[in-house]
């Protein structure tokens, strides 16, 4: 077994069960594993607003602990003393893609990592149900210069699954090449810096840790995973994985609403 120094764990669909609960199971694996030595990264396409009360529940709030937040848009320390990595979406890329948005007749909203910023009036039940999970104040703004000076990470299409399938269907390729495009959830289509995953910030995280990437272990479900179960030296899906993340990781545990994280962390870590 390799000797694990860092476990890069998703939140939903993987930390969270279907009732969106810490299982006492997992609670006690997470503690046990930061007992240990072993940075447990909470690694999210949430922002930081998002990830306050799982960081809190699960004690690892600290300037020694890590979180990644905005699908490795952003590392920084849990108590937010200090921001270790951090590729923004350039402003030219927003542009291109609210114009993408615009023209398939899709809400789109910009996110910096304490506020939502969008042109449309009109929010549908999903985008309420996004920025309530993550915490995230929308503020609606009448032109695209109001928002040109904020620090923002990503942006993001949502909708109803059928509406955003169709839509990640027909990115133009150009923008495909420029930025990195990832699901989160059915309801996200995510345009990222194209450096910006979490694959890649949880080795630069790591590297600036001392941490070898064979030392690093990702636990996942969804298609926004696929870089850090790629590149963690034990890549683990989840039992209710997408397809894409089965076939990546290196093994696979059990599934969100049966501790998979708690048993992943017991056997490959602990």
């Amino acid at each position: 077994m390799k000797n694990i120094k860092l476990i890069s764990i998703d939140i939903d669909g993987t930390l969270l069960n279907d009732n969106r609960e810490i299982t006492p199971a997992v609670k006690k694996a997470v503690q046990e594993a930061s007992e240990k030595g072993i940075y447990v990264v909470i690694t999210t396409g949430r922002p930081a607003t998002g990830v306050k009360d799982v960081i809190e529940e699960l004690g690892l709030v600290s300037d020694k602990q890590y979180v990644i937040t905005h699908n490795g848009g952003m590392a920084q320390t849990t108590d937010h003393s200090k921001v270790v990595y951090h590729e923004s979406l350039s402003w030219d890329l927003y542009k291109e893609a609210q114009a993408f948005a615009l023209d398939q007749g899709v809400y789109l909203q910009l996110e910096s990592d304490v506020s939502a910023y969008t042109l449309d009036r009109l929010q549908n039940v999903f985008v309420s149900q996004e920025n309530f999970v993550v915490q995230l104040p929308l503020r609606v703004v009448d032109s695209l210069a109001e928002m040109q000076n904020t620090g923002f990470v990503k942006a993001l299409i949502i909708g109803a699954q059928d509406q955003v399938d169709q839509v990640q269907s027909r990115v133009p390729a150009d923008l495909l090449n420029r930025a990195n495009v990832v699901r989160s959830t059915p309801n996200n289509l995510e345009f990222m810096n194209r450096d910006a995953s979490k694959g890649s910030a949880m080795l630069a995280l790591a590297e600036k840790l001392g941490v070898k990437p064979e030392e690093t272990m990702a636990i996942g479900d969804q298609e926004n995973d696929i870089t850090m179960i790629q590149q963690a030296g034990i890549g683990v899906a989840m039992g209710n994985a997408v397809p894409m993340i089965q076939e990546a990781a290196d093994v696979q545990t059990t599934d969100n609403n049966h501790d998979g994280v708690a048993n992943a962390i017991q056997k490959y870590a602990l």
